[in-house]
């Protein structure tokens, strides 16, 4: 190429470039600026109304001085009307004045779009090589177009510092390159290539979130294949999709390494960073439902049951293991047998029979309790199952057992003609007391089930059933004898929720309907089921303590009593049963015998549903083995059990956890659908912070929350409610102050 082409000519042939190549001796900037009459000048020699190239944000710019910015930089303009402040240190290349930045800039474009300039330059340079040398633009400007004018050398330039420029030169210092060996070119290209692999899988996987996003709900892609596991991408798909489920689960469940991994993808799909934008976009994509339960993923509770527990159901079902009790089971038949339960209960774990003794007032109550461990043998699959889901979880939406169904309502629910139980006798004296009691392994036959409501029914009718009498009866005394003993009765309202269309997992917001009421806590039939209830966990934590059996007894301490004159000055009622509620101390659990003073009673074992509590199945695996005679034990010192107890426990907590935040978040997908004029009638049972805050209970729904007051509000106080807003997924709803109107929300 001539010295006299302009920025409208062609670049020229390679063979003009070759020619010009191979008739260059000059290597260095020195030599070569003489050769070319020095048209351009050092950068530390810029003035204004020079023409430079500089460095910012990551790439080479070209611009006129226009005037000096201090000592250390300079206001350059770029083109038009807009300047930009350069450092003196960023400068990179000066080509004096005279010159037309925009033809130096659309000629040096042209010269880097032609990627065989660089290369072919490399190719003559290396040739001509007589060993190590270090060149700069004004040499590869001379070599290239046989010239080193302000134009070609900005060209120049601009080819070596583009990608393919550092593909076949690499920079020494600043202005300064060294051609890189043949061996070195040939990596980084196959460097090179890997990365625009990489670069295109990535963009092709962001336009698949991004489609998957903007499909309709019923056209989502399965997630099986949007978020698959792809050998060519090292499994970044796979990393990406648990990053994202970390992140969107909040803080605390998830790494540095996710966040920034989900950051990145947000990012790239142009939506802001943030647990919240996870989770719309797990949602949006069809990898999560819209009401995807995320209790259930924050505390890890196991849902579904691996395969092989589904085998060895079969395997009991088909062949029933040898019952070691067998020869000492009392046949107890002939007892009438109810069964007092939710409605939809499947598991039934417990059964009531009673007989009255003489006239003096003494009530004998059989309790029979479902016998799990006659099918599950200690150390089992299934006995390893049960104890890491550690509890049946009952879910708005689904009931989660702790075995699999076909065992947990079949063989092991006490439904059939004539069903293996434990059971507990207790002759209760007219004051309260267990006068005498045994436990056994029996067989027994249900006669009957019963309803809480048929019972609270029936204990109103002139004709009540005289067994349920009895029993009624018989659970007064001991509630009144609990009491004497310091017992702690609660009676506030629960609330009761009926999600149908969703798992636990989750669901879409069209299949499903949320519907809430209230529980009446002070119901006979539920009173006299608990009482029952903790009359067997009297009876075995009396037994345990007296025979020295390492137990999962349960105990409480004494509670955290205000003055007299604090507790006076609290609303008799619901207010005081939140108040004393809050002065309770926590539960405690361990192998040795302690109080349970909130019960009021010495030693408490809970046993009665060993079909739903692991817990209850430890208890059953002990008792059970004392009764035979064995030693040792199967949990022979308190250490083992204690340990045991705690994991158990670990797991209790968590699935109660999930299971109150999955009821807390339904409860606010009911508020949030109701007609925008309902109103609720709440009391004011606590204020919180001051007067700015306040915990309430609703009358109809017994749910429980915390309004902001925009006035002072007083304790026993109602107040007329109304919905204002609430993210179910961020576990957040909010109620307002109103005046009441008429209608109010059922």
């Amino acid at each position: 190429m001539s010295s006299s082409m302009s920025s409208s000519s062609s670049v020229g042939s390679l063979a003009t470039f070759a020619a010009s190549a191979r008739g260059t001796t000059t290597r260095g900037r020195a030599a070569s600026a003489s050769a070319s009459g020095g048209r351009t000048r050092a950068p530390e020699d810029a003035v204004v109304g020079d023409v430079i190239a500089y460095s910012r944000k990551g790439e080479t710019r070209l611009g006129t001085i226009d005037k000096a910015d201090g000592k250390t930089g300079w206001i350059v303009r770029e083109g038009g009307e807009q300047t930009v402040k350069v450092a003196k240190k960023t400068v990179e290349a000066n080509y004096g004045a005279g010159v037309v930045a925009r033809d130096m800039e659309a000629f040096a474009n042209k010269c880097v779009e032609d990627d065989s300039l660089i290369s072919s330059a490399w190719e003559l340079i290396h040739e001509l090589a007589s060993g190590d040398e270090i060149i700069d633009a004004l040499y590869v400007s001379d070599v290239v177009f046989g010239d080193v004018d302000a134009e070609r050398a900005y060209a120049a330039h601009r080819m070596l510092n583009s990608p393919t420029g550092g593909l076949y030169f690499k920079t020494k210092a600043k202005g300064q390159y060294e051609p890189r060996t043949a061996e070195q070119i040939e990596a980084l290209t196959r460097k090179a290539q890997a990365e625009a692999r990489v670069e295109m899988l990535e963009h092709a996987f962001v336009d698949e979130i991004k489609a998957a996003v903007a499909a309709p709900r019923g056209d989502k892609p399965d997630p099986a294949t949007l978020w698959r596991h792809d050998d060519e991408d090292n499994g970044a798909r796979v990393r990406r999709f648990e990053a994202l489920q970390a992140y969107a689960l909040g803080d605390k469940f998830y790494s540095p390494g996710e966040k920034a991994m989900a950051d990145d993808l947000l990012t790239k799909l142009g939506f802001s960073r943030s647990p919240e934008s996870a989770l719309k976009t797990l949602i949006a994509t069809g990898a999560w439902s819209a009401h995807e339960n995320l209790a259930i993923r924050r505390y890890n509770v196991p849902i579904e049951f691996p395969e092989h527990a589904h085998e060895a159901t079969q395997a009991l079902l088909a062949n029933a293991p040898p019952d070691p009790d067998a020869s000492t089971r009392l046949d107890l038949t002939h007892l009438k047998v109810y069964a007092i339960d939710d409605a939809g209960t499947v598991e039934v774990d417990d059964g009531l029979s009673v007989q009255a003794l003489g006239d003096d007032g003494v009530i004998r109550v059989w309790v029979h309790i479902a016998d799990p461990t006659r099918w599950i043998e200690r150390d089992s699959a299934l006995d390893h199952i049960a104890r890491r889901r550690a509890t049946t979880v009952y879910y708005p939406s689904e009931m989660v057992p702790m075995f699999p169904l076909a065992l947990a309502s079949g063989p092991m629910s006490l439904g059939g003609d004539k069903c293996e139980a434990m059971t507990v006798r207790a002759d209760i004296a007219r004051e309260g007391c267990v006068l005498d009691f045994e436990i056994m392994p029996s067989y027994v036959k249900l006669d009957r089930r019963w309803t809480y409501d048929d019972v609270d029914a029936e204990l109103k009718s002139a004709t009540c059933d005289a067994d349920l009498r009895l029993l009624y009866a018989a659970a007064r005394a001991r509630d009144e004898r609990r009491a004497d003993d310091g017992a702690v009765t609660i009676l506030l309202p629960e609330v009761y929720l009926d999600v149908k269309g969703a798992t636990a997992r989750g669901g879409e917001d069209e299949d499903i309907t949320v519907n809430m009421s209230m529980l009446d806590s002070e119901a006979p039939a539920r009173m006299l089921v608990s009482e029952m209830m903790v009359l067997v966990g009297d009876v075995v934590g009396g037994y345990g303590a007296r025979e020295g059996i390492p137990l999962p007894y349960r105990g409480q301490n004494e509670p955290r009593l205000m003055s007299d004159d604090e507790w006076d000055r609290i609303p008799e009622g619901i207010c005081q049963d939140i108040a004393m509620r809050m002065s309770m101390s926590s539960s405690t659990s361990g192998a040795t015998p302690r109080p349970h003073s909130g019960l009021g009673l010495q030693a408490y074992v809970q046993f009665t549903s060993p079909i739903r509590r692991y817990a209850d199945i430890l208890a059953h695996y002990q008792i059970k083995a004392h009764l035979r005679g064995e030693r040792p034990l199967p949990f022979a010192d308190a250490e083992t059990l204690e340990r045991m107890t705690e994991d158990v426990g670990a797991s209790v907590g968590a699935a109660i956890k999930s299971q109150r935040e999955t009821t807390k978040y339904w409860s606010h997908v009911y508020f949030s659908r109701q007609p925008a004029d309902a109103r609720w009638r709440a009391t004011l049972v606590k204020l919180i912070r001051g007067d700015d805050l306040a915990l309430v209970i609703f009358e109809d729904l017994g749910f429980e929350t915390v309004i902001k007051l925009d006035r002072a509000g007083v304790l026993g106080e109602t107040l007329t409610l109304r919905f204002v807003d609430a993210d179910p997924h961020a576990g957040f709803v909010n109620f307002a102050r109103c005046e009441p109107t008429p209608t109010t929300a059922a």
